[in-house]
């Protein structure tokens, strides 16, 4: 933290690092690089020596770099000097106490498990030399490196140097040195009875030696990936337990790096009940408290704003229950509340509005839940507001650490902490219990640490959150084994294992064993080199890391007393090949009549089966897999029948079983509900839509969960289709009204006065769309624009389709059904079953000929449409159609006559662009968006009443999917029936209507991936819920296909 600060303050003196200072984790490695200079007792003044000496022959690339570090340095020393005492330095302090220390005064003192010593740790040793009677330190080397010299390249280097340099010590300070006590034996006792690893242990580095006859201890496993090699690691753990006798604690699973390991340890053992602990220091990022401290620092800084927010309530040290914690989230999504709305003390009265420019009176549904989100949002954030209002008055470090101190005593935490921590414990999850007790008191300590070393300076919020973010990173748990008898799970480099019987090596790939290490920390390999040459030895670059894996090599082969099982993955986990290590040619060289097992991910379903059932959890899965090849008619080892029985036989696994055989013959199908459910569950009287009934015709089931189980999306604070259609819809009927009070018609706009009127409109109902979201950003601002060029061109187009026909609107966005304009249309189902069908038809068109009204139903759509009769026959677009039925019937109350159709058209709201190869015209650029703008549907093939919409018609229309000969006949790509043909099908949408209705309330929910007669999938919100084991779409294609011209040839 305090490296933190002083790169805060240093930053712009920085020549190098200047850029790095404020990364995410470029503190932690300076500390690591001052930690090592301390290590190798190297001080700011050696570095500046060094500078000097450097400057003649390198770059200054590198002088730069010596530069920073040395005034951070100086700067951290400076800083810490008469106040505190670095860790750092501790081996220094000890150094100089020691002399004077009466418990190491005569004593004799033990050195083992070390293969080397930093400088600071030879100066601790140089002291015991003087002060302590007789100092032993055991290392680990061949015996012949006494005499003869060691090559940098041998496994052995490492600590015959470490040797060579205590005896040069020791002479230095002349002080006797007693003769070497040299541990041979023939075959060491511990392999007495593994001849395999007394002969690796003797062998491996005698590239002279010839073949191995006995392999007794040693086993070798390839396994397909790594997965399979955690899992057949357990089942070999088991085995030594059951059939050897082995302790969980006399076990000992090692890799290299834990990272690509340690969760899937964790979760296969746990499978397999066997007690693990993995030995490694936990960091404490991922916890709950961390989390609630960053996320409280930043929900201040960043304005409350929607992440920080819901991460502080999602830590459940927040009073408030998770699913109140969801609606809450649910509502700011949907409204996009964020910043000021959250302090502001007013009650969020925010709605989703479904129709624009009417009022909308709140129902007490919703009215309630307005009710909860608000007492929610004001439990869930009091102490969050006093934090914000604490910290916005304050600005050091001292009392913005109170106030956060304060946040944690008002939420009760150490309290929530404890009681965690007795679950985890009543629950058999030590770990995790010792990780909530240590937290507490880990973070009370990081945050008096703070106060002590920066409590006056003053710091912005964004400041201390970074200060503080370093300590956090850098806090670590270290746990000690929660059990005696458990199978400790660790790295060759970190973990001592002195007495075990069984080592499982893991991992044994190429560059992973031996590893291949990166230049890790500040200094190059090339900068630790110039140091070198210019007097600063520091740790050992990649290069000697690389030859020191080695010795690490033997520490694995050598760990085990009886029992040395190696395995390799054969491939990572996205399926790529992985090379094994020269370790296993090795070792293969060696011991010639070793055989290595191959380990399939599941059982091969052939003799070797037998291995793969070792607990009753994961043998259930694999009996899973084996009965799905047996009903695919593939050969299975019979032994899974046994094991079958067996489990039939359990009490505890029979329900299990039943489940597994049951799911050999499952379809994703559901079954049609009851004929009373479905009454009840959407009542005797069905209150429907055509845009419902046309959902459900597309996929009962996908109908089911939204308006049964009454699912829907969650909603996002954005705009999306169906806002922009509403905006569209509204816009358009502004438009009609307003041309209706000036008493104008359509054909006498201009674009000047279309331009106004939509310019008006537009800013009249940009505020109303979703809680003003037009207005929330520039992006969307700029939106707005794009909106009146869209809707100016669609008015445009309206208004030539006036000047050019008669037709005019008689209505505009009327409404059917319930407390609507026009009555609900009503369809007895049977069994006092009634469906009303209820919607709101956006323009209905007038004209007369020959004395007769005749209708057009006009449909807005923001994006494509086409009017397919398959589409109608098979119910999936029945709203054009039942909007004309609509308009007819109550013909009488709209012209005060019967009326006949004329047409029934979708008209797209968009500005298109037209496609030219070279400059365009005016006329031909407005002709050419005309084109695109052309409206789609069905027209009566009545030439008269077509020349009442297009009186300029020749040839191909410019407005309508028709086009006329010269002889008066409709060419072939017309869209046109007769009025005999329309009538037929209003007979047909009734019939319909109808039987869909019956299906829903006789509980139909099938599900269906294409609907009827669709060729293609019907996409929703609820396909991955439905799209499980159905035959695919073409499949289902070609029935529908076969169907529908069975069904037209008939018909």
């Amino acid at each position: 933290m305090v490296l933190r600060r002083i790169l805060e303050q240093r930053k712009s003196e920085l020549k190098i690092f200047h850029r790095a200072a404020r990364q995410p984790g470029f503190a932690d490695s300076l500390a690591g690089a001052l930690s090592e200079l301390k290590m190798y007792r190297i001080k700011p003044a050696d570095l500046q020596k060094s500078i000097q000496r450097l400057q003649q022959d390198r770059d200054s690339a590198i002088l730069d770099k010596l530069r920073d570090v040395s005034l951070l340095y100086s700067q951290l020393e400076e800083f810490l000097a008469g106040r505190f005492t670095d860790p750092d330095d501790y081996l220094n302090l000890l150094a100089e106490r020691l002399g004077s220390a009466p418990t190491v005064q005569g004593a004799e003192i033990y050195i083992d498990g070390f293969t080397g010593f930093t400088p600071q740790e030879f100066g601790v040793i140089e002291q015991l030399l003087v002060t302590a009677n007789r100092v032993s330190v055991a290392l680990c080397f061949d015996p012949v490196y006494i005499k003869e010299p060691c090559h940098e390249l041998d496994a052995f280097y490492p600590p015959v140097e470490t040797y060579h340099t205590l005896r040069e010590m020791a002479g230095t300070l002349r002080i006797a040195t007693e003769p070497p006590v040299l541990l041979q034996h023939e075959t060491p006792v511990r392999f007495k009875h593994s001849p395999g690893i007394a002969y690796l242990e003797k062998n491996y580095f005698r590239y002279t030696a010839v073949p191995g006859e006995q392999t007794a201890g040693v086993r070798l496993t390839a396994c397909a990936n790594r997965r399979a090699e955690v899992e057949a690691a357990a089942r070999e753990i088991l085995r030594l337990s059951r059939e050897e006798g082995l302790r969980w604690r006399e076990m000992v699973v090692m890799v290299r790096d834990l990272a690509n390991y340690s969760h899937l340890i964790g979760t296969v053992f746990e499978d397999h009940d066997i007690p693990y602990f993995i030995d490694q220091k936990r960091t404490v990022l991922h916890h709950p408290l961390v989390e609630l401290i960053r996320s409280a620092l930043e929900t201040v800084s960043q304005q409350w704003a929607y992440d920080p927010v819901f991460r502080y309530l999602k830590t459940d040290l927040v009073p408030v229950r998770r699913d109140e914690v969801d609606k809450l989230e649910n509502y700011v999504l949907a409204h996009g509340i964020r910043g000021s709305r959250w302090s502001d003390g007013r009650d969020w009265t925010y709605r989703r509005r479904y129709t624009l420019g009417e009022e909308q009176e709140c129902n007490e549904w919703e009215a309630r839940e307005l009710a909860l989100i608000n007492q929610v949002r004001y439990s869930s954030t009091e102490s969050l507001l006093n934090f914000n209002r604490r910290v916005s008055e304050v600005r050091n470090v001292r009392e913005i650490t109170a106030a956060l101190f304060e946040l944690l005593e008002s939420l009760d935490v150490a309290a929530r902490l404890e009681t965690w921590a007795r679950e985890a414990e009543q629950q058999g999850r030590l770990v995790e219990a010792r990780e909530h007790a240590q937290l507490w008191q880990n973070i009370l300590l990081l945050l008096d640490e703070i106060v002590e070393a920066m409590g006056k300076e003053q710091l912005s919020l964004e400041e201390y959150a970074r200060v503080l973010e370093s300590g956090l990173e850098g806090l670590k748990l270290g746990l000690i084994p929660p059990g005696l008898d458990q199978v400790v799970v660790g790295t060759l480099e970190r973990s001592r294992n002195p007495n075990v019987k069984a080592a499982l090596v893991l991992g044994i790939s190429d560059g992973v064993l031996p590893a291949r290490p990166g230049e890790e920390g500040l200094f190059s390999d090339f900068e630790r080199e110039a140091l070198r040459e210019a007097g600063i030895a520091l740790a050992p670059g990649s290069r000697r890391k690389i030859f020191d894996e080695q010795y690490l090599v033997y520490v694995a082969l050598t760990r085990a007393s009886q029992v040395l099982w190696l395995s390799y993955p054969q491939a990572d986990d996205e399926g790529k090949a992985l090379v094994p290590s020269q370790i296993i040619s090795r070792i293969k060289e060696l011991l010639p009549g070793l055989q290595e097992r191959v380990v399939p991910v599941e059982p091969p379903g052939t003799d070797g089966d037998l291995e793969f059932i070792a607990c009753p959890g994961r043998s259930m899965s694999y009996l899973a897999a084996m009965l799905q090849e047996m009903k695919a008619g593939r050969r299975v080892d019979p032994v899974w029948l046994d094991v079958y029985s067996w489990f039939v036989q359990q009490p505890a696994f029979k329900e299990t079983c039943g489940r597994v055989l049951a799911g050999l013959f499952h379809v994703n199908q559901e079954t049609s509900l009851s004929r009373g459910l479905g009454q009840r569950l959407y009542g005797s009287r069905l209150k429907a839509s055509v845009s419902r009934l046309e959902k459900f015709t597309a996929c009962p089931f996908a109908h089911f969960l939204s308006h049964g189980l009454k699912l829907k999306e969650r909603g996002q604070f954005k705009l999306a289709a169906p806002d922009l259609g509403q905006f569209f819809h509204a816009a358009l009927k502004n438009v009609a009204d307003r041309i209706k009070e000036q008493g104008t018609d359509w054909a006498q706009l201009t674009r000047t006065t279309a331009g106004t009127m939509v310019g008006e409109i537009v800013e009249e109902l940009a505020p109303q769309l979703q809680n003003e979201i037009l207005l929330s950003t520039a992006r969307h601002r700029y939106l707005i624009r794009k909106l009146k060029s869209t809707l100016e061109r669609s008015v445009l187009t309206l208004a030539e389709h006036a000047r050019r026909g008669v037709f005019r609107p008689v209505a505009v966005e009327i409404g059917f059904g319930e407390q609507a304009e026009l009555p609900p249309v009503q369809f007895d189902l049977g069994d006092r079953c009634v469906m009303e069908m209820a919607g709101r038809i956006d323009r209905i068109d007038c004209a007369r000929e020959g004395g007769k009204p005749y209708f057009t139903i006009i449909d807005y759509k923001s994006g494509q449409a086409e009017l397919k009769l398959a589409d109608i026959l098979h119910g999936l677009k029945l709203q054009l159609l039942m909007y004309l039925d609509v308009a007819l019937r109550h013909a009488d109350q709209l012209v005060n006559q019967p009326a006949l159709p004329a047409a029934m058209l979708y008209f797209s709201v968009k500005d298109p662009l037209v496609a030219s190869t070279g400059p365009l015209a005016a006329a031909e650029a407005e002709k050419g968006l005309l084109k695109q703008l052309k409206m789609k549907g069905l027209l009566l093939a009545d030439p008269l009443v077509i020349a009442q919409m297009d009186n300029q018609l020749n040839g191909q229309s410019e407005l309508l999917p028709v086009g006329l000969k010269k002889n008066g006949e409709f060419y072939s790509n017309s869209r046109v029936i007769s009025e005999e043909q329309f009538n037929l099908l209003r007979s047909y949408l009734e019939e319909k209507l109808k039987s869909t209705g019956r299906r829903m309330i006789y509980g139909e929910i099938e599900i269906s991936l294409t609907g009827e007669g669709r060729t293609r999938p019907v996409v929703s919100v609820f396909s991955s819920r439905c799209a499980s084991s159905i035959p695919c779409w073409r499949t289902t294609c070609i029935a529908c296909c076969l169907t529908w011209r069975s069904r037209r040839s008939g018909h």
